[in-house]
């Protein structure tokens, strides 16, 4: 058992904080689906994957290149502090973007998470510079703070609807005297500010076929709550029942993506990949077969609410399936520098899902979303597949 441990202890280490940090995540999600009516959660739902979604878009693609390019010290210092400066700059530009859409009160939100929060650039800088424990322990700590916040905002703000929104604004505070924290005792070099400022110029051209690629990936996902919201007639309560399956679901989504980010240096070096490959399916079939009986015994017990989406989500987990498989394929595009090739298959079926998901909802309703998201992820999956070229390592 000691050796197992040691064997695998990045992975426990690293998973943990995952777990850990979700977990809190999804307690909050749990309590607000039983604290609040169901169409303030459904809002709560709404604004918080609206935030998450236009935070990939300000992030512009940034924390995968800075996954995939950085090696040396300096590299990941310089294109940490060029990345952080583009974000602020990019926020200026689309302030007035926001405004005409009345959204412009988003704009803290989005730039936390964008730097700060899961997948924004100071995780990545934390996870190539520092290490995965070092990694999992601002994971860990950053979640306590942010959903201890929103757990007050649920409980004593008389709008607990935008607890996601409001929370943003006390923690941006914080967020900008860790930065000095962290970067204060680092040495500055003016002559590698401008070697690396030019690289970084020349990087953002690769940088905007990702931010691309990925906002069509993320959009993808949250394109089925924009659709519900936009023609439903009971939008929040449909969200609700939409949004509880899928945060369930999403669970699955833990196990690809703790492997492959605990071992992508590993990876860039296109080690052991069909082992990999074949861990992950193990693990998700496993835990597939766990998540259907957690969810069935949730919604007859706790969330009686629920109880008629059981079929939604037995669908949507098993398009999560596909999804998972398909982590360790799409990291592999990105390692190989095949930008274009990843950005042409999620736009592909981006669009699918959504002209798919606009006419199964008129035809099915949510569980018709659902098949839509099933059928389009197990397209991308084998797409994925095929151009990664897993087969031909080892």
């Amino acid at each position: 058992m000691v050796k197992l441990f040691k064997k695998h202890k990045n992975y426990i280490f690293y998973a943990s904080s995952i777990v850990a940090s979700r977990g809190l995540e999804y307690f909050i999600l749990f309590f607000s689906a039983v604290y609040l009516s169901k169409e303030r959660y459904g809002e709560l739902e709404f604004y918080k994957k609206l935030i998450e979604l236009l935070a990939v878009l300000l992030a512009f693609g940034l924390p995968a290149l800075l996954l995939t390019y950085t090696k040396s010290k300096n590299s990941k210092f310089y294109l940490t502090l060029l990345s952080l400066l583009f974000l602020i700059l990019f926020s200026l530009i689309i302030f007035p973007v926001l405004s005409f859409f009345g959204y412009n009160y988003l704009l803290i939100p989005i730039l936390f998470h964008a730097i700060f929060f899961n997948n924004g650039i100071i995780p990545v800088f934390f996870l190539t510079s520092l290490g995965s424990r070092q990694a999992s322990i601002y994971k860990f700590a950053t979640s306590i703070i942010f959903y201890f916040g929103v757990f007050l905002l649920l409980k004593f703000h008389p709008s607990p609807e935008y607890a996601f929104i409001y929370i943003n604004y006390f923690l941006i505070v914080i967020g900008i005297l860790f930065l000095g924290f962290l970067f204060w005792n680092s040495s500055f070099s003016v002559q590698f500010f401008k070697r690396y400022f030019k690289l970084f110029i020349c990087l953002l051209g690769s940088s905007l076929t990702l931010v691309v690629s990925n906002f069509a990936n993320i959009m993808f996902l949250y394109a089925d709550i924009i659709i519900i919201k936009l023609i439903s007639q009971s939008a929040n309560s449909e969200i609700a029942d939409y949004s509880f399956s899928l945060n369930i679901a999403n669970m699955l989504l833990l196990i690809p993506f703790t492997l492959v980010q605990v071992d992508i240096e590993i990876i860039k070096k296109n080690i052991a990949l069909r082992k990999k490959a074949s861990r992950i399916f193990k693990l998700c079939l496993t835990f597939c077969l766990f998540l259907s009986l957690f969810y069935v015994l949730l919604v007859n017990t706790l969330y009686l609410d629920f109880s008629q989406t059981v079929i939604v989500f037995m669908v949507i987990l098993f398009a999560k399936f596909f999804q998972a498989q398909s982590v360790l394929h799409g990291a592999l595009l990105l390692v190989q520098k095949q930008f274009s090739i990843n950005l042409k298959i999620n736009l592909m079926i981006l669009f699918l899902n959504i002209g798919l998901s606009y006419i199964f909802y008129l035809l099915l309703g949510i569980i018709g979303i659902a098949l839509a998201s099933l059928l389009s992820l197990s397209i991308r999956f084998f797409l994925l597949k095929n151009f990664s070229n897993l087969n031909k390592y080892d």
